[in-house]
């Protein structure tokens, strides 16, 4: 009889390259649709097709594979089902970039119909290096179900779900500040900006008010062009006799209010006076509802400054910034510059610093939709381990605003709305 010597260290590229084909071939993965058996499912949260998978998802993976196996075993018709995401924003940059590099264009000047080609081409060449991937971990998921988020139906799903929400009132479009991306050139959703703290400077800005001036500390000179009002503490006793009054806006000359706002004012930081630029700030843009102020935008959707901008059109906004402070200086208006920390957003795909933005877009209405998921976590029924990661989830839930949904993007789900261009233009950007 001849003994076969195993060998003195395990070799996962033999062992795991061997098995996972007779595991495939067996049909061991494959949930019945007519089974008997109770059914237990998950939905592998689909990784981006751009990428690979890093450690975050091999931990996700296999936690969701021994939870799999265990039900299996536990004698359930088990579906872990496999998928992967469009990725709209990354997909369209990382095909963009290709097109620049090799050709020297841009997507506008193939078109749509050809760039969303190029697109698919793309996608069917790397797109499946995500599901060898889970191969090559070992992970027990139903091949024969993947999916792939532009699929034709999950795309008719995508519009159902947006037709049914538009009528049970959960999705409106409105024009509202968003999170702009001027070299993505499309809005993004709080969670696709990420902030980091920056070297910064606080600015001190001489604004001349009837019998003499208000001292207004910014960290964005630039946007003065669009103020509308200025703010103070309506308890601040420096400036009680001011409010009402008007102050004169310097470089552009227009009169705006001078207003009190204890939300928006801390008397204790910088001059205890703010400057309101509703179309640019999320903050001013809350203040800006509050008083009924206009909202003038000065920028357009690459972030270069418009005909509200006045003398200062035509210019990138940080050209702007440097052109306004000269002035400023030279009509002795700026009375002095503090280094300031300060939190700046950035495109969590090409770390563009974003720029708040008023526009018409599409949003999800939140507060109907999270006063439920908020009373099973009250009620018990949804646990948190630990419990007091509870507290994290209340604070994000009861603060939660309005999510935008549309994209200005090529690649991806088109919203299913239709503009009449003879009653009414299309929006710009939509």
């Amino acid at each position: 009889m001849n003994e076969q010597e195993l060998s003195k260290s395990y070799d996962p590229t033999e062992v795991e390259g061997r098995w996972y084909p007779v595991w495939m071939e067996k049909g061991y993965f494959t949930a019945a649709a007519s089974s008997d058996k109770p059914p237990f499912c998950i939905v592998l949260p689909p990784p981006n097709v751009t990428g690979s998978l890093h450690l975050g998802h091999a931990l996700t993976a296999s936690i969701q594979d021994i939870l799999s196996r265990w039900k299996r075993m536990s004698g359930f018709n088990v579906l872990w089902l496999p998928g992967t995401d469009h990725a709209g924003i990354a997909t369209q940059m990382v095909v963009e970039k290709e097109l620049k590099k090799t050709e020297g264009k841009s997507r506008h000047d193939l078109g749509r119909e050809e760039f969303l080609q190029r697109v698919w081409t793309w996608k069917e060449k790397y797109g499946a290096r995500i599901g060898e991937q889970h191969k090559v971990l070992g992970a027990s998921l139903d091949w024969t179900r993947e999916r792939f988020t532009m699929d034709p139906g999950l795309s008719r799903a995508v519009r159902e779900v947006f037709v049914r929400l538009h009528e049970e009132k959960l999705i409106y479009r409105a024009a509202k500040l968003i999170n702009w991306c001027p070299s993505c050139r499309t809005a993004l959703s709080d969670l696709e900006v990420e902030h980091e703290e920056k070297d910064g400077s606080l600015w001190h800005i001489r604004y001349p008010v009837e019998g003499g001036e208000l001292v207004v500390a910014t960290t964005r000179p630039e946007t003065m062009l669009g103020d509308t009002a200025v703010a103070v503490h309506p308890d601040d006793e420096r400036y009680k006799h001011l409010i009402g009054k008007k102050v004169k806006l310097p470089l552009v000359g227009r009169e705006i209010p001078v207003i009190a706002d204890a939300e928006l004012v801390n008397p204790a930081f910088g001059t205890g006076v703010v400057k309101v630029t509703p179309a640019h700030d999320f903050n001013d843009y809350q203040t800006g509802l509050r008083h009924s102020l206009p909202m003038v935008s000065i920028f357009d959707d690459a972030a270069r400054t418009n005909r509200e901008a006045g003398a200062y059109a035509g210019l990138d906004r940080y050209e702007a910034r440097k052109k306004v402070l000269a002035d400023l200086v030279e009509q002795g208006l700026l009375e002095k510059e503090d280094k300031h920390k300060l939190s700046v957003g950035g495109c969590q795909r090409c770390t563009t610093v974003v720029e708040p933005r008023l526009s018409p877009q599409w949003f999800v209405k939140i507060e109907p939709l999270a006063t439920p998921a908020i009373q099973a976590v009250e009620q018990g029924r949804t646990k948190f381990v630990p419990e007091n990661w509870a507290n994290t989830y209340f604070s994000w839930m009861r603060n939660i605003m309005d999510w935008c949904i549309s994209r200005q993007l090529w690649w991806g789900h088109q919203i299913p709305a239709f503009y009449c261009a003879a009653c009414s233009p299309k929006p710009a950007g939509q």
